[in-house]
């Protein structure tokens, strides 16, 4: 049986992010996204307290103003103009005239504001952000609790999860879109003997617990470019589709 991984990369992997903000006042500010950004606000907070950062979550709905000397924008939600409620959110950002760092994200549009400094979290990004700087995707430093990675008796033996098809007639669901938070996010994953996603967030999951995971390609450039980016060599495989990981030549008749 598959045993949990635990952190996938070492700390000092993240010291390029964290170095920087040592010594200063930071307000973190998580982007609008789904359970798979929450994974990356859970790995970021643990992150900022090994590392020693003074930090405070920043709501830049409210009405006070930030006492900070640097705002981090966290990871995920994705730059450019993909995602409007992000784009806007940055904007709002800027407007506060503070210094801002975006922690590691991909690029699906060019963004050159004048922020601090900018990580991308895999090579294809950098054709929209020269200036970036690679940087691991924060959620590859998640440390959870081990109990967390714990297969529970009952649970599914396997698990696929895909946008745009359905794997039901192969025994696979796609329960994963239920899940509400990260550790729940977590339980799943360490439920199943195999992992067919194209869900990064959630195929990082399998890796920290140790399960048999392949990320299939994704609508742009993220999943395959964060295989090739170091996945790889964390034991993930990949797949240009959900048939191809399963090792069928087509969908089967329904």
């Amino acid at each position: 049986m598959a045993t949990a991984r635990g952190r996938l990369l070492p700390i000092e992997a993240f010291d390029p992010v964290f170095e920087p903000l040592k010594g200063k006042r930071i307000g973190y500010v998580r982007p609008r996204g789904n359970v798979g950004d929450a994974l990356i606000a859970w790995a970021t907070r643990l992150l900022l307290e090994e590392c020693g950062i003074t930090w405070a979550l920043f709501d830049p709905d409210a009405n006070d103003a930030p006492e900070y000397d640097e705002l981090v924008l966290g990871g995920g939600g994705n730059m450019g103009t993909r995602y409007l409620s992000n784009w806007e959110l940055r904007g709002r950002l800027l407007a506060l005239g503070l210094p801002i760092t975006v922690f590691p994200q991909s690029f699906t549009s060019a963004e050159d504001p004048p922020y601090r400094r900018v990580y991308v979290r895999e090579r294809a990004s950098l054709a929209f952000c020269p200036q970036g700087v690679l940087a691991p995707d924060l959620a590859l430093g998640l440390l959870p609790p081990p109990a967390a990675c714990h297969r529970h008796a009952g649970w599914a033996s396997s698990c696929a999860v895909t946008r745009n098809v359905s794997l039901a007639s192969a025994g696979f669901g796609s329960t994963p879109r239920r899940s509400r938070t990260p550790q729940e996010y977590l339980a799943l994953a360490a439920s199943c003997e195999r992992i067919v996603t194209d869900r990064l967030h959630f195929a990082i999951c399998g890796l920290v617990a140790g399960r048999q995971t392949t990320l299939v390609a994704n609508d742009y450039h993220k999943s395959a470019s964060m295989y090739d980016r170091g996945l790889r060599s964390l034991g993930c495989h990949f797949a240009r589709s959900a048939w191809a990981a399963l090792g069928w030549r087509r969908a089967p008749a329904t």
